[in-house]
């Protein structure tokens, strides 16, 4: 199993704040990267959307444990297995926010894919504190 993690944010926001954000899954069309993302449609439960690379897959919160974790599997024919995984905690002046990949990656896979899903995670953890801090009062 290879772990790809974004790098660890702070939020001006509280864990309950991020987690209740992440839980519901219409919120992540803000925090996909628009080059690399197509046909995102969602409900509270499920996403679908079209990621160049991957290509057409779904994805639902497999777990959550109430403002500390939310693990999201994708379903779909997809050319390797791997979860996302928000990790929640509370700071004195709101939360810390890390984004998790978790891949089945065989080393030839892991070379190509690695990148690409280190700066996804990294896009996303980023784009969740922006629109978080400045776009939700």
């Amino acid at each position: 199993m290879t772990e790809i993690q974004s790098e660890s944010l702070k939020i001006a926001r509280s864990a309950d704040q991020v987690f209740a954000f992440l839980k519901d899954m219409r919120n992540y069309e803000n925090l996909m990267p628009a080059s690399d993302v197509s046909n995102f449609n969602a409900t509270e439960e499920e996403a679908a959307l079209s990621l160049k690379g991957l290509g057409q897959f779904s994805i639902t919160v497999e777990e959550q444990i109430p403002s500390s974790l939310i693990r999201l599997k994708p379903k779909g024919k997809l050319p390797f297995s791997f979860n996302i995984e928000w990790n929640i905690s509370s700071d004195n002046e709101g939360s810390v926010v890390v984004g998790k990949i978790n891949a089945e990656l065989n080393m030839f896979m892991k070379m190509m894919a690695e990148p690409k899903l280190r700066s996804f995670v990294d896009q996303q953890a980023h784009k969740l504190k922006s629109y978080l801090e400045n776009e939700i009062a």
